[in-house]
């Protein structure tokens, strides 16, 4: 058998990720709705005890949904860099105006779900 540097399993290290939240929690959660050209596309999420932060897509919102998925994400790694907490980062964005692929979020509509599990079946059944 030959041996040499292409016949071994190539090592990968990761040198920089961007921080992120916790996708994922226990807690209750506080969420809100995300909007596009008045469609409901998804919610998102901050636990009430932990660190946790996400965008859940409706099933509904098809690949506009899962588009808007993507920019969420970046948003969310922005807010973690800059030190904003999970409930402030939830409320930041309450207000401002919609974004071709990130949607709106309208102020005053923030609800607690006992669960993620919970909010995950709404955005399954939306």
């Amino acid at each position: 058998m030959l041996q040499g540097p292409m016949s071994e399993d190539p090592q990968f290290q990761t040198v920089w990720a961007p921080d992120e939240y916790p996708y994922t929690t226990t807690s209750a959660v506080r969420y809100v709705p995300v909007t596009l050209e008045g469609g409901l596309i998804g919610y998102l999420w901050a636990a009430v005890t932990d660190d946790a932060l996400d965008f859940i897509p409706c099933t509904s919102g098809g690949s506009r949904a899962n588009n808007a998925s993507v920019k969420w994400v970046h948003r969310l790694r922005w807010a973690k860099a800059n030190g904003i907490t999970p409930l402030q980062a939830l409320r930041h964005w309450a207000g401002r105006p919609e974004e071709p692929l990130t949607g709106y979020v309208p102020v005053g509509a923030e609800q607690e779900a006992p669960s993620l599990a919970t909010l995950e079946a709404l955005a399954a059944s939306a």
